[in-house]
């Protein structure tokens, strides 16, 4: 192929600014958005791959191994989720910028909001790695779900850096269109995963048997070869952003801009992230906890299945609407959002109907020596499946206002869901004295709270404040 060709074959891959203002909005959506869902896919498959090869342990070993990852996650999330706030908090001013044909700004901000989420993830992984046993401790662990926890959280925090550089890095990358090369280094890092997890777990071709500790080894492993790789690619200046090392050197005026936006997904994200460490000290609290723990854990990631497409076409809109804002093509806003939030209904409509058809082979496959898990988790997936749809609708009401920088009218809608509705009714519903439902009341809040946030969303939506950019406001270009 000649070498023009290929060049043009590539560039097709990456859509531009052109492409994504001017194309139509479900194909623009999916163009965008691919390598995003198979991103998402693969990151879904880190956690997938422990939970495959662990859950293949002996039974009882099995049982405590797949409840302490699945028990460690949210508290890591938790305190990887400021951090990754920050960068999620860039992309509308990347993508409205870009938008603005501003780009010598776009890549004074990657730069910045590099620097800064690398800062604080460094803090993260020095603090979660030290406190570990005490942190799952506090929130409900005990015996050997608690050292089990202890060891696993204790190297995954460790890989925390590594693991903002890439995720938070491939955000930053997505915003100006190009969603292929965070997509590669995804591929590349989860197949190392997947070929390191089952020879450090069961010990293979002469290593020793690491059990947990070998599954949370090899992720870090594989976490760390994505954020070399990504680093090297920037500083070459072989991406579309291209900062200088200048821009790396943080500027006040800068982070401030970067704060005001990013602050607010930072909490939104943190205190999503503490709430799911509250639901799994509720279903600690239960007299049949593992079960109950493990069955939140399975079940969960199956569902967590299908936002493999939500996020993809959630981050493609953000993308798209920040730079529809930046342009100043109200318009098109206006109908990328319309035409977004009714196709994810419908979307996850039909996906909802086809995981609760199938719901015990798939849940089978993960965990096969484990009947009392297979039907806890049917239970559950009968029950959550029924709020998906308006999941779907919140979702794509949390990328309009991210994606336009509204950030403090996100964290509104997510505080409120999970805040002011799931934790009270699930604490009530499985704790309450009168009602003790037990777990199944925790899934009878969950699908209640997804249900009722896609019209705490439309308040917010028909408000219309998501039309106006963020980039105009005099103080955000100041010295940038």
């Amino acid at each position: 192929m000649p070498q023009g060709e290929a060049q043009s074959k590539k560039r097709s891959l990456r859509l531009s600014r052109e492409e994504i203002l001017g194309g139509g909005v479900i194909k623009t959506m999916f163009l965008l958005g691919w390598p995003m869902m198979l991103s998402s896919l693969l990151q879904t498959l880190y956690n997938l791959t422990d939970m495959f090869w662990l859950g293949r342990l002996p039974s009882e070993e099995a049982k405590v191994a797949v409840a302490a990852i699945n028990f460690t996650w949210p508290v890591v999330f938790f305190f990887i989720s400021f951090a990754g706030g920050l960068g999620r908090g860039g992309i509308p001013i990347i993508s409205q910028y870009i938008g603005a044909g501003k780009r010598d700004k776009a890549n004074h901000y990657t730069g910045q909001i590099f620097s800064l989420v690398i800062i604080i993830s460094v803090i993260v992984a020095a603090i979660g790695s030290i406190f570990s046993y005490p942190i799952f401790q506090a929130i409900g662990a005990k015996g050997e779900l608690l050292n089990t926890a202890a060891t696993y959280g204790s190297i995954i925090f460790l890989g925390i850096p590594f693991m903002f550089i890439a995720m938070g890095g491939g955000s930053v990358i997505s915003a100006e269109g190009d969603t292929i090369t965070p997509l590669i280094i995804s591929g590349t890092s989860v197949g190392i995963n997947i070929a390191l997890d089952p020879l450090l777990i069961f010990g293979l071709i002469g290593l020793p048997r690491m059990g947990v500790f070998g599954a949370a080894t090899a992720t870090v492993i594989a976490r760390v070869v994505a954020a070399a790789w990504l680093l090297y690619l920037l500083f070459k200046g072989k991406l579309r952003l291209k900062p200088k090392l200048k821009d790396f050197k943080p500027k006040w005026s800068s982070i401030k801009f970067i704060l005001r936006i990013g602050l607010p997904s930072s909490a939104s994200m943190s205190l999503m992230a503490f709430g799911f460490v509250i639901i799994q000290g509720i279903l600690a609290r239960l007299p049949n906890y593992e079960l109950a723990i493990a069955t939140y854990g399975v079940a969960n990631r199956i569902v967590n299945l299908m936002f493999i497409i939500v996020n993809g076409l959630a981050s493609s809109v953000s993308i798209m609407l920040g730079q529809a804002l930046g342009a100043d093509l109200i318009d098109r806003a206006k109908k990328i959002a319309r035409n977004g939030i009714f196709f994810m209904y419908y979307l996850l409509l039909a996906a909802s109907g086809i995981i609760y058809l199938f719901r015990i082979p798939i849940i089978a496959f993960f965990v096969p020596n484990n009947p009392d898990i297979i039907q806890s988790a049917g239970v559950f997936l009968s029950i959550v499946l029924i709020g998906i749809p308006y999941f779907g609708i919140f979702r794509i009401i949390n990328s309009i206002l991210n994606g336009s920088g509204h950030t403090i009218q996100s964290l509104a809608v997510s505080v409120t869901r999970l805040w002011g509705i799931r934790i009270p009714l699930a604490a009530y519903f499985a704790l309450s004295f009168g009602v003790g439902m037990g777990m199944v009341g925790v899934w009878f809040a969950m699908a209640i709270s997804n249900m009722a946030s896609a019209g705490i969303g439309a308040i917010f939506y028909f408000k219309g404040d998501w039309l106006k950019k963020i980039i105009k406001k005099p103080k955000s270009e100041t010295s940038a």
